[in-house]
C-alpha cells in the first residue's frame, strides 16, 4: 500500500452492528474475524461488477484478484479456496476518482455491506461519508503536506510513540 493510499475493506453491515445499532469504530482484530460469506451466486455477481468499477488484470497469487493499478486504484479480493475472504479497495487521495467513490457504495449497498477503514472507523456506503472519512485520512494528510506528514513521522519515531 502507497502513503497516499486510503484503503477501506467492505464488510457486511450485520457484522458491524451491536444489539442491532451500527458501530462507529471496530478494532482491527474484531475486522480480521468477520466472515463475508458470500453465497457462490452473490460471490459471482460481486465479481462481475468489481469488473465494471476497474480492469481485471493479472494477478500474482492464485488466491489473489486485482482490478485496477496497486501504484493508484485498485481492488483486492482474497480467497480461502473458492470463499471470498476479503474485499479491499485502494483509493489514490491524490486523484480521487468520484465515479469510483459512488461505484464502491454502490456495490457495498447492492450486497448490504458497509465499509471499514484500516484504523477501524464504519463508514455507510455514500459517497459523502467516504469522501469525509478520506479528507480525515492520514494518505490525504500525507497528500496534503508530504514534508510536515514524514516530519511528524520522524518525530513520534523519536518519541516512541
Amino acid at each position: 500500500m502507497a502513503v497516499w493510499q486510503f484503503v477501506i475493506d467492505l464488510i457486511p453491515a450485520s457484522s458491524a452492528r451491536v444489539d442491532g445499532v451500527t458501530a462507529a469504530r471496530m478494532s482491527r482484530e474484531q475486522l480480521d474475524e468477520i466472515d463475508l460469506a458470500f453465497s457462490n451466486t452473490d460471490a459471482e455477481v460481486l465479481l462481475v461488477q468489481l469488473g465494471t468499477l476497474l480492469p481485471e488484470k493479472k494477478s500474482w497469487s492464485a488466491s489473489l484478484r486485482i482490478w485496477g493499478d496497486e501504484e493508484t486504484d485498485d481492488i483486492q479480493v482474497g480467497f480461502d479456496g473458492h470463499l471470498i475472504e476479503y474485499i479491499q479497495f485502494r483509493l489514490n487521495v491524490a486523484d480521487l476518482c468520484l465515479p469510483l467513490v459512488g461505484g464502491i457504495c454502490d456495490v457495498a449497498r447492492h450486497f448490504d455491506c458497509v465499509l471499514a477503514s484500516r484504523d477501524g472507523a464504519i463508514v455507510q456506503p455514500n459517497r459523502e461519508a467516504v469522501v469525509r472519512t478520506i479528507m480525515q485520512s492520514r494518505a490525504m494528510q500525507f497528500v496534503r503536506d508530504p514534508q510536515r506528514f514524514l516530519e511528524e513521522a520522524v518525530r513520534l519515531d523519536r518519541e516512541g510513540a
